[in-house]
């Protein structure tokens, strides 16, 4: 999910990022293979969890915490070998962000702009895959090439993955339309994608011209609104989306818990961004939200691990202690005019990107989703 961070107007326009000499292998580092080769951690016995429901930790990005890899202290961002990581970690889904380069080609990355990660300058799409932006690598070892979306799909499909599922945050600069008629075409492209890939992909969505496009070219994925604005999520998205992905911070609030309740009682489901902290994990589960997104997927394992231990008593395992009270006063971003600016920003932003959300005429869309033909879609919604 997006961090309070936004771009400023654009620059004025530089060269595209030149072709590099082609590498004699994807994967530039070797250090990637450490990641491939290194043992996943041992599943949790939760057989004694199966009375009540601990949130699903999703990989932001993948992961960028790898402290438990000896030869390693961090992955960049959005790359295969951060999928593969958070998967090893024991996520249960993925984050991760998509964009429309110049040749219609669904890469993933954060940023519209590659500068701030990787060896590449300018826009993404602006710039075509083929002989330029293939070549793009990562600064951070293990280097790594910007990921396809088939790419974070094959990783989905290994056996060892079937449980994980596939959160797609679509930016907001992207051409609707022809960023769900692409991820259609890529799904479908695969063998037996209703069972194997529809009910573990969920569509993440900005901005409200996303919503009639995604119902209508992919009615069998669930859509949740990303949003730091509560009334924003309320106004514009209330009726025609399956959840919400909200910035902790805001559902911290007052008006946040009863935004929760709200949800609870509709039936949607609530994603948490981005909790790194150990008590903010645990409020989450005492919240009851259906997900958190982290950069330590590790961390929330230890958590839901050491709350399966003493079932007995699961008050127990996640009561407050003395940093659930001390925690959110510390740090002016928990306070509720702080997250109102945050809020307002990040509108400003979208609406620059997208267009005034009042000039959307929000449509009337069924939240049944269609076509899918296992019932593991409910885990999602």
């Amino acid at each position: 999910m997006s961090n309070p961070t936004h771009f400023k107007p654009d620059a004025p326009a530089s060269l595209g990022t030149p072709a590099l000499s082609p590498s004699t292998s994807a994967d530039a580092s070797p250090a990637f293979s450490t990641i491939l080769e290194s043992p996943s951690l041992e599943p949790l016995d939760l057989d004694n969890a199966s009375q009540w429901r601990m949130p699903e930790c999703w990989g932001h990005r993948g992961v960028r915490d790898t402290s438990r890899v000896r030869l390693l202290t961090r992955v960049a961002e959005n790359t295969r070998a951060s999928f593969v990581e958070a998967c090893k970690q024991g996520a249960d889904g993925i984050e991760t962000d998509i964009h429309i380069t110049a040749d219609n080609v669904l890469v993933l990355f954060h940023d519209p702009k590659l500068d701030r990660t990787t060896t590449g300058t300018g826009r993404i799409r602006e710039q075509p895959w083929k002989e330029v932006l293939e070549h793009v690598r990562t600064r951070e070892e293990p280097v790594q090439p910007i990921p396809l979306f088939s790419e974070v799909l094959d990783i989905l499909l290994l056996p060892e993955n079937a449980h994980v599922k596939l959160n797609l945050d679509c930016k907001v600069d992207n051409d609707a339309v022809k960023l769900f008629t692409l991820v259609r075409d890529v799904i479908q492209g695969f063998p037996n994608w209703q069972k194997t890939l529809a009910p573990r992909v969920v569509l993440g969505l900005w901005h409200p011209k996303f919503l009639q496009p995604a119902s209508s070219l992919l009615p069998y994925l669930p859509r949740y609104a990303i949003s730091m604005s509560l009334p924003q999520s309320r106004r514009y998205f209330w009726d025609t989306v399956h959840g919400f992905s909200v910035y902790y911070e805001a559902l911290a609030t007052a008006d946040g818990q009863r935004f929760l309740a709200e949800c609870h009682a509709a039936g949607k489901g609530v994603c948490a961004w981005t909790v790194n902290g150990r008590e903010e994990m645990r409020e989450c589960a005492r919240w009851g939200v259906r997900s958190i997104i982290t950069d330590k997927p590790a961390l929330w394992r230890g958590i839901k691990q050491q709350a399966s231990g003493i079932l007995a008593d699961r008050s127990k395992a996640l009561r407050p202690t003395l940093q659930t009270y001390i925690l959110p006063w510390v740090s002016r971003k928990n306070y509720w005019f702080d997250v109102a600016n945050e809020a307002r920003k990040e509108t400003e932003y979208l609406e620059k990107e997208g267009g005034r959300f009042d000039d959307v005429e929000i449509p009337e869309l069924s939240l049944d989703v269609a076509g899918v033909e296992n019932a593991n879609v409910s885990n999602v919604l």
